[in-house]
């Protein structure tokens, strides 16, 4: 081997070595990163996203995807994440509140620097379950990339939904009171169906039909826009959504303990200064950012 390749290759080495210990990300660019940031929009469009779920595991996400969602609950691995970001808003027979993304979409705000990419996107909702009523929804979304722009981390919120819940319940009943008691006993009316049909066995929650309504409707509250996480009614109303994908998995999440999803485990304070994400930092690590100092 000639000198100069040798000094090639242990510069190469050097450089390689260096950058893993900064633990640097790949630099796709601000082009590459709108692109991904549409094409993942794209995908998430019914029924795209029909298809998405039904590849159980989505190759858009590594496969050690961490996710949270604001009102919800932390995601973690390739399927749970294909089940819920895709699976989740495809329409099905189940009273929901959640929506069906529709279209069209309109990315309103972007920002990206090496494999970080940050947008508002105002997208297009139909709900099914509260007279197709339409409405847009305004989602951030916080995303990083590894070299196969696979999405590594995701940090989403959905802005205003208690806004959007207090409109969906209001085409029930304009009282406010009456519309939640009229909602309540639909939603949970909807959920032990499901329980009836697909939890059984080792995966049933309930005795009855009958039992699982009353402890929804009676036994835990209703639920906060905020508590799509915690102990309610509407954490296991989202999570009904999911049953049919995998039963042993998420009937627990319907039932009383809430299965690790829909329980009272944390505070705001734990919420709001949780160390969650480990997969890449959230600022970029290149030389030509500025220090963290300056932010």
């Amino acid at each position: 081997m000639r000198f100069y390749d040798i000094i090639s290759a242990a510069a190469v080495l050097v450089t390689g070595v260096a950058a893993a210990a900064k633990g640097s990300q790949p630099n796709l660019g601000y082009a590459e990163l709108y692109k991904l940031t549409q094409q993942f929009y794209d995908t998430f469009q019914y029924p795209n996203n029909v298809k998405e779920a039904e590849k159980i595991n989505s190759t858009i996400f590594a496969e050690n995807v961490q996710g949270r969602v604001s009102d919800t609950r932390n995601f973690e691995g390739r399927e749970l994440n294909t089940e819920y970001i895709f699976g989740l808003f495809i329409p099905t027979a189940s009273v929901s509140v959640i929506g069906k993304p529709v279209g069209p979409y309109e990315i309103i705000q972007f920002a990206a620097n090496q494999n970080i990419a940050s947008a508002t996107t105002r997208f297009n909702f139909t709900f099914p379950s509260f007279g197709n009523i339409s409405l847009p929804i305004a989602i951030t979304t916080w995303m990083t990339y590894n070299e196969a722009k696979e999405i590594t981390q995701y940090d989403v919120v959905f802005r205003w939904f208690g806004n959007v819940l207090q409109l969906l319940l209001s085409t029930v009943d304009k009282d406010p009171v009456k519309a939640q008691a009229k909602g309540a006993a639909v939603l949970a009316t909807s959920t032990c169906a499901t329980h009836t049909q697909f939890c059984t066995g080792n995966n049933a929650q309930y005795e009855s039909e009958e039992e699982c309504i009353r402890f929804l409707t009676k036994d835990i509250r209703f639920g906060q826009s905020f508590e799509l996480g915690m102990d309610t009614l509407l954490c296991r109303n989202v999570h009904e959504k999911m049953i049919h994908f995998r039963p042993d998995v998420h009937c627990a999440h319907i039932g009383k303990s809430g299965g690790g999803q829909c329980v009272d485990d944390y505070s705001y304070l734990q919420k709001v200064t949780e160390d969650y994400y480990t997969n890449a930092p959230w600022i970029p690590t290149t030389e030509q950012s500025p220090p963290y100092g300056d932010h």
